[in-house]
């Protein structure tokens, strides 16, 4: 009996060691799903991520709710991107947790304008198109992302130095990742004749930029748009020939199946909120390679 105990005692304080051990894992809170990828990516079985936003849910209109508040009050870590939700409760996302250590991973990024809107020709206030705010959508270029990493990594040795060779050889082994993506993207768009493509809400606009492509969108902020706006976008699409309107799941395709039954274009769905970032990528450079042929 005394040898059994001995044993149990000792396997207790095995399974206390374990570093896989839940108690042990960095509580790791972040704003969007793609974010849950990069986090995991370099802390792997050391951290817990939790995303605020919720599959199927769109960030320029989400509210947290009072049990994911909660939740924030156990976090060791947070990574901010700089989306609409997560800019309009900040105050009270870090007043929940004031031992919460918090990174931008954002810092660094060369930040587009906002989304632009087309207006009819002659309206000179707006010269063309208003601008609002900075583009947010940082998470859909792999240069962009390599910063995010960057920070992300900053941030968890920051908050569990123990573990830094593990981070720094997982951080590695991701921009060697990113790298190899950017250069497959390259080629997969390199011989596009046409390289405008439409959508319905304005999120490719990092990922153009990488890939000397031009985004067209139909929504600015959340706004349909009105009557003789549809008149202007129809003809914009007519002159750049376009032959599909991407839309993506979290979004109204009203106005964009309108549009394109008045053109003769298709509409297909690219999910940039999708949580497998990566091969999430890949696949929206073959569907628009394949579309602007």
């Amino acid at each position: 009996m005394k040898n059994y105990s001995i044993l149990l005692v000792l396997l207790n304080v095995l399974l206390s060691l374990s570093p896989a051990s839940a108690a042990e894992k960095i509580e790791v809170l972040v704003s969007i799903p793609p974010q849950t990828y990069f986090v995991e990516r370099i802390g792997a079985e050391l951290v817990e991520v939790t995303s605020l936003l919720p599959p199927g849910a769109f960030p320029h209109t989400f509210e947290p709710t009072a049990k994911q508040m909660k939740a924030l009050s156990q976090a060791d870590l947070y990574v901010r991107i700089q989306v609409e939700f997560e800019q309009a409760w900040w105050d009270k996302i870090a007043a929940v947790n004031s031992t919460m250590y918090v990174i931008d991973s954002t810092q660094g990024v060369d930040l587009l304008e906002g989304a632009h809107h087309h207006h009819e020709e002659g309206d000179a206030d707006t010269h063309d198109h208003e601008q609002h705010g900075h583009d947010p959508h940082v998470w859909l270029s792999p240069s962009a992302v390599k910063l995010q990493a960057e920070a992300i990594y900053q941030g968890l040795i920051h908050v569990d130095p123990d573990h830094q060779d593990i981070y720094l050889a997982n951080k590695e082994r991701f921009f060697t990742d990113l790298e190899n993506l950017d250069q497959e993207i390259r080629e997969i768009l390199t011989d596009l004749k046409n390289r405008t493509f439409m959508v319905f809400h304005p999120s490719w606009a990092y990922f153009a930029r990488d890939y000397q492509l031009q985004q067209l969108s139909i929504e600015l902020e959340g706004k349909e748009p009105s009557a003789a706006e549809m008149a202007q976008i129809m003809k914009a699409a007519q002159a750049e020939n376009i032959r599909v309107i991407f839309v993506q799941p979290q979004t109204s395709q009203r106005s964009a199946e309108i549009i394109a039954s008045q053109i003769g274009a298709q509409v297909k769905v690219l999910d940039p909120l999708a949580a497998d970032w990566l091969d999430n990528l890949r696949n929206v450079a073959k569907t628009l390679a394949v579309s602007l042929q």
